[in-house]
């Protein structure tokens, strides 16, 4: 079943795309509205939050709540209820392939506490972008072990990952993943790539990929546009 708050703001998206409310109009006071609605003030805050997430609503303080975009804007949203939720990106996007080389373990700090056998690494660095867009959501190295990097030859331009290229050409599969999500400052080179200003904050995921036997697969190093990307929890304790 649907939260009221999300059908307060379905209700409200639907005033906009029927031309009701317009972009530039200011939304009654939070108080007074949410008695027009016949709903509670907290239920508004609610809605008024998933439409400012999803950059339809600006909210400041004194100013109030306006209007700034008549539809959602596109995201790409990762769930993590399991490792097959967490493996989407790879699976509903490409990766458009921008480059190959080879590098050392010391070349990349990310790297450290990682092992390949020669303490060498093929680096595949790629984009992706979400339906219909030219402009990327996300820059993405990759790094994979010594064992596996004569998977180069056999990669094309677009890849969905280099992990499944990895298990289909070698017969493996992932068996685990772990990942650290933080925000940084975005790189110039990637910023410029991205669509932002360099230094704007960003999401950078940092995850490992295992195959069943506990082997690393590949170590991945991506950094996202917070506004077109989340990551979404959803977990139960039994």
């Amino acid at each position: 079943m649907t939260a009221l708050y999300q059908q307060v703001s379905e209700q409200i998206l639907k005033h906009i795309e029927s031309g009701a409310l317009q972009v530039g109009d200011k939304l009654p006071p939070e108080e007074q509205y949410a008695e027009e609605l016949g709903i509670s003030r907290s239920t508004l805050r609610l809605a008024f939050a998933e439409l400012e997430r999803v950059g339809v609503l600006n909210r400041r303080k004194r100013a109030g709540t306006q209007i700034v975009a008549s539809h959602p804007k596109p995201k790409f949203n990762m769930s993590t209820t399991g490792i097959y939720e967490l493996l989407s990106l790879g699976r509903d996007t490409e990766l458009t392939l921008t480059g190959t080389r080879t590098v050392r373990t010391d070349d990349i700090p990310l790297l450290a506490g990682n092992d390949s056998e020669t303490g060498h690494w093929l680096e595949v660095s790629g984009t992706r972008s979400l339906s219909g867009e030219s402009r990327p959501f996300n820059v993405n190295h990759v790094y994979i072990p010594a064992r596996y990097a004569g998977i180069e030859p056999l990669l094309g331009v677009k890849e969905t990952s280099i992990f499944n290229a990895i298990e289909k050409n070698f017969g493996i599969s992932v068996g685990r993943v772990s990942q650290a999500v933080k925000a940084i400052a975005c790189s110039a080179d990637e910023a410029q790539i991205l669509g932002l200003k360099s230094g704007a904050p960003v999401l950078q995921i940092v995850a490992q990929l295992y195959e069943r036997d506990g082997g690393l697969m590949e170590v991945s190093i991506a950094t996202f546009d917070p506004d077109r990307f989340q990551v979404r929890t959803d977990v139960q304790i039994e």
